[in-house]
């Protein structure tokens, strides 16, 4: 997590810079507030970017859903589930999908996910299992469960894609992940629908807040992996 690593870099300068430990602290003191109380409105704002809405898709006659990963936890009873906002994407992306099979086109749905938390499932698995009791065809449904990051969703997805016949693509994710996203599919030339499933409310308040941080962490973690595509592009990673 972004808050951890910076606590711990905090941490660190104040066991090494002796001579600094006051400034350090009151300064550690300063940004930790701020991330949990006026600052997570603007980071979420501007991760959010210009996915802030949700859209209708158009509808073409062979139609691809590619719904991305958002992690695995297990519930009270131990059950894996989706984790955080991960569920709306399963229920937009069967939404789709029905309406798509009652306009009588031709459509698939791509899951994917791996399983980057080592679970006893991959998120495609989860996610796919949901996907069939919402009504989702199982002939329509490709798990994609080798994925560990957005780049490798975009580049697993982008596999399948030319594979399959198809005029329309919707790429369904948060709009946190949506900015990110898009860059990833369209680096592999697939330049699909965005499609928002649950859109992060830009919230502040005076006193530092649990979710201040979280909404803080989630958006700087989404802010700095944009950074990262542009760098890693220039330099031709990708």
């Amino acid at each position: 997590m972004i808050l951890i690593s910076l606590l711990l870099i905090c941490v660190a300068l104040f066991i090494v810079w002796k001579k600094r430990r006051g400034m350090i602290l009151l300064v550690t003191g300063v940004v930790f507030w701020l991330l949990g109380s006026c600052l997570p409105g603007s980071l979420v704002r501007l991760a959010n970017d210009t996915y802030a809405s949700m859209k209708e898709p158009t509808f073409g006659s062979r139609m691809a859903i590619v719904v991305l990963g958002g992690g695995t936890s297990y519930d009270r009873e131990r059950r894996l589930v989706p984790k955080g906002d991960a569920t709306t994407r399963i229920d937009l992306a069967a939404s789709l999908y029905k309406r798509c099979v009652e306009m009588e086109k031709a459509c698939f749905v791509i899951v994917s996910g791996g399983n980057p938390q080592h679970h006893e499932q991959s998120e495609a698995q989860v996610y796919g299992d949901l996907l069939l009791r919402a009504g989702v065809a199982r002939k329509d449904l490709i798990l994609e469960d080798k994925s560990l990051d957005t780049y490798e969703n975009a580049r697993n997805s982008e596999k399948i894609l030319r594979s399959r016949q198809y005029d329309t693509s919707v790429l369904i994710t948060s709009s946190l992940h949506m900015r990110r996203a898009m860059l990833a599919f369209n680096a592999f030339d697939l330049h699909p629908q965005p499609a928002v499933a649950y859109i992060r409310p830009a919230l502040t308040w005076w006193l530092p807040r649990r979710k201040g941080w979280f909404d803080s962490n989630s958006a700087l973690h989404e802010l700095i992996g944009i950074a990262r595509f542009y760098v890693w592009r220039w330099i031709g990673w990708y």
